[in-house]
């Protein structure tokens, strides 16, 4: 009998429990612990103070709304003290929320401030309630039409403000509901019973909404804290893994000390920890600043940013540490109080140093000559371009000079390409050894070698630097006991009298050279109007140029491209050759720049495009024909519909076109475009001749290439020269990482193809596999190479 009572009594408190259980989470708007249920209830409150001026004016103005309606319907007196009592009500939920405005948001809550607000709400709806108890019976049909409406108009305004606080939308709904059920019982109009109800159910339908509205507010502000949860926990891991990363955390207080010394930081820095306690970072770091002006500059940009109250990132700073250069990359945030006010800054110190050192690299390659180390073309032409425009402004004169070595082929051909490429690096360093610290220095390309002189305005002024130069050259190169010498035309013009553009300055420099070459070599000559011989030819090959292609003066040669993993024949390029009937044969550096600025490419383009694809087409479908596109050509109307044509005689995808980096220069928006249609077409997209002429590094950002071919000035010293492989390993790094494949032009050597293999570089043209063939030598070529028998020795214009 007892134990089956207990039993009864155990089921009994089970059945309260289970209900207590359902209710709890029935009626609670999120289920938390009190830790987080304290900020939880001062975001409940923060959401409903958003309201209160809103809240504030509804109930002001219904109320002197209602007391107009009711003026003459009601006891005056108990309207004026109704009013006043909502206005007062009113005003200490505005004072709440202004105190709350003006000062800082609390983090927590107490019970007892869920309590003050569900004791305000319930006091406001006894007010309202208070109305139509007392008016309604007397009120005319239009009053009774007014109490009505904002009576319902409240509860469901009250219910919704008051939904994150849902027991005091509850007290507020059912406040006001039960004192209009309670009007509606006493009213005698048939239709009250039916209201009533309406009203009962609407009550019911607005505490719903508010529990529902409230329960979805909980259930973010628990998604928000498990999510702080989670960022605390990530970042108490982040925090680790900065420790064993190379990263350095660095922490510094209101007035710049360090606050928190990593003892790796200390360790970089070359201080001890203990020292750098408390100790100004401006003053530790501005001991390690190198005396240079870039790197003030950028020392000079990080204390402004440290003087200001904004995250930054990635300032870069350049400091000397232990022997060693140092680049670092800081990225950091201030630290703040509970007033907003800046107590410090908290930061990533990343070592980029290895980083920075490629960078400086690349854009060394960009505008410098990689085997001489003097600018190249571009750089140079950029420097005269800035002579010339503060000349004409301030009358300052100059002169150009350009240089020719004589007999370069012959001693390329007699001792080799180690032997001509040290040549080259000697005539250099020999001019920048003679040259003035405002002079500037270029290799054009090949043996062909600039000088801008400034501050000189005729011969007699330039004559003794001409002849500095001349005595330097005098001493023989000696090199593998064989002594070479160093004999050079050189050519001079002055701005402004010969020229006060670029391309006029640097063609009469020209003349002058080919003047003095044509006098014997190893002297000097100065531009005169007289020296028209160079400027008939160029007229002649133009005037004959245009009606080359009609006259099958033109003609294609073939050199074949090898992939460097295995040997595989991977395709050919398309080579432009042109005998004139006077001049024989004319090389393509001279005639194609002709044909680029008298606007004929576009045309000769187009044969040689449609001519390389029509001689492709009866090779293996593997074998890839590449064709050089120039400049003017890629911006001709009809160029894009030619490709067009062609793709539907041939795939695209086997060919690829090439375009060097001057074709990028003028209108780079413009050019990107065309390059993107052709690929839409299928055609790959090559950047031939990288880093000879202008910086190419801007451009690989516009676009991204298929190929990127390493010119053949960059392969000569490559087996001899550290810094060359340098230069060539960054080039195939970049290319690598850019998801570019790379062609090295220029590959005589197996020593070249070998170190070219082994550092990654995809494909390899050049001598050391064949000259270019005409058509019917490179099909014995792809058969030869087939059988891997030896390929057939011939005998095409190079």
């Amino acid at each position: 009998m007892f134990e089956r009572r207990r039993a009864i009594d155990k089921s009994a408190a089970g059945k309260w429990a289970r209900l207590g259980t359902f209710l709890r989470s029935t009626f609670s708007a999120y289920a938390a612990d009190e830790a987080d249920a304290a900020h939880f209830r001062a975001k409940q409150l923060q959401a409903v103070l958003r309201l209160t001026p809103i809240a504030t004016v509804v109930n002001v103005s219904n109320a002197a709304l209602l007391s107009v309606v009711l003026w003459d319907q009601a006891s005056r007196s108990f309207l004026l003290v109704w009013s006043t009592l909502i206005v007062v009500v009113s005003a200490m939920g505005f004072r709440g929320w202004y105190r709350s405005h003006r000062g800082a948001l609390r983090a927590t809550a107490s019970r007892r401030a869920l309590g003050r607000a569900w004791l305000h709400a319930a006091v406001l709806a006894t007010l309202w309630a208070a109305l139509p108890l007392s008016t309604f019976a007397g009120a005319t049909s239009s009053g009774k039409f007014f109490i009505g409406m904002l009576t319902t108009g409240m509860i469901c305004a009250g219910g919704c403000m008051l939904a994150p606080l849902p027991w005091a939308a509850t007290t507020f709904a059912l406040i006001l509901g039960l004192a209009g059920t309670v009007v509606l019982a006493a009213w005698p109009a048939p239709e009250a019973s039916g209201t009533s109800g309406l009203l009962f159910f609407y009550v019911l339908t607005v505490v719903y909404a508010a529990w529902v509205l409230a329960k979805s507010f909980g259930a973010r502000l628990m998604a928000e804290a498990h999510a702080a949860r989670q960022s605390e926990v990530i970042g108490l891991l982040l925090r680790d893994v900065e420790d064993q990363s190379s990263d350095l955390l660095w922490e510094l207080d209101a007035r710049g000390r360090f606050a928190k010394v990593p003892r790796r930081l200390a360790q970089t820095l070359s201080t001890a920890p203990a020292r750098m306690q408390g100790l100004r970072a401006s003053v530790l770091l501005r001991r390690l600043l190198p005396q240079d002006d870039e790197a003030r500059a950028q020392w000079a940009s990080l204390t402004d940013l440290l003087s200001g109250q904004d995250p930054f990132r990635d300032a870069v700073i350049h400091l000397a540490a232990e022997g060693r250069q140092h680049w670092w990359s800081l990225s950091a945030r201030p630290l703040r109080d509970a007033q907003g006010g800046l107590v410090g800054w908290r930061g990533v110190a990343t070592d980029i140093t290895d980083k920075h050192v490629a960078h400086r690299k690349l854009r060394w390659l960009a505008h410098n000559d990689a085997l001489t180390g003097l600018v190249n073309r571009g750089q140079f032409h950029e420097s005269l371009r800035a002579a010339l425009l503060a000349a004409s402004t301030h009358a300052h004169p100059l002169a150009v000079v350009t240089f020719d070595l004589d007999g370069f082929k012959q001693t390329n051909d007699s001792h080799g390409h180690s032997a001509g490429d040290q040549l080259l690096q000697t005539f250099g360093a020999r001019l920048i050894a003679v040259a003035r610290r405002t002079d500037t220095v270029a290799r054009l390309g090949g043996d062909e070698f600039a000088m801008l002189v400034r501050g000189v305005d005729g011969a007699a002024a330039i004559q003794p630097l001409l002849e500095r130069i001349a005595s330097s050259l005098a001493s023989p190169l000696l090199t593998h006991g064989t002594r070479i010498s160093l004999r050079a035309s050189m050519g001079v013009a002055f701005s402004p009298e010969h020229g006060t553009d670029v391309d006029t300055l640097m063609r009469h420099a020209d003349i002058a050279l080919y003047s003095a070459k044509r006098a014997g070599g190893s002297r000097h000559s100065i531009f005169q109007q007289t020296m028209a011989e160079a400027s008939r030819r160029r007229a002649a090959l133009e005037h004959s140029l245009r009606g080359a292609v009609a006259r099958q003066e033109l003609w294609l040669v073939y050199q074949p491209q090898i992939s460097a993993p295995g040997g595989r024949l991977d395709g050919f390029e398309a080579l432009l050759r042109w005998r004139h009937p006077e001049f024989g044969e004319v090389p393509p550096a001279e005639f194609i720049g002709i044909a680029e600025q008298a606007g004929l490419m576009p045309a000769i383009g187009a044969w040689v495009l449609t001519e390389a694809c029509r001689e492709a087409l009866a090779w293996p479908a593997d074998i890839r024909i590449s064709v050089n596109v120039s400049a003017t050509q890629l911006s001709a109307p009809g160029f894009l519909e030619l490709a067009r044509s062609n793709s539907e005689r041939m795939p695209a995808t086997r060919v690829e076109l090439e375009i060097t980096e001057s074709a990028l220069i003028d209108d780079p928006d413009a050019v990107v475009a065309t390059l993107g249609t052709l690929r839409t077409m299928g055609y790959r997209i090559a950047l031939d001749d990288f880093g000879t002429g202008y910086s190419a590094l801007g451009y690989l950002r516009l676009f991204r290439f298929d190929t990127l071919k390493i010119d053949k000035s960059f392969i000569h010293d490559l087996a001899a020269n550290n810094e060359a492989q340098v230069i060539v390993d960054t080039i195939v790094a970049m290319a690598g990482a850019l998801k570019m494949a790379t062609v090295a032009e220029g590959v005589e050597t197996s020593g070249q193809a070998l170190l070219l293999e082994q550092r990654g570089c995809n494909v390899l043209q050049g001598y050391l596999f064949s000259r270019p063939l005409a058509p019917h030598d490179a099909t014995a070529f792809m058969q030869a190479w087939a059988i891997g028998a030896a390929p057939p020795r011939v005998h095409a214009s190079a």
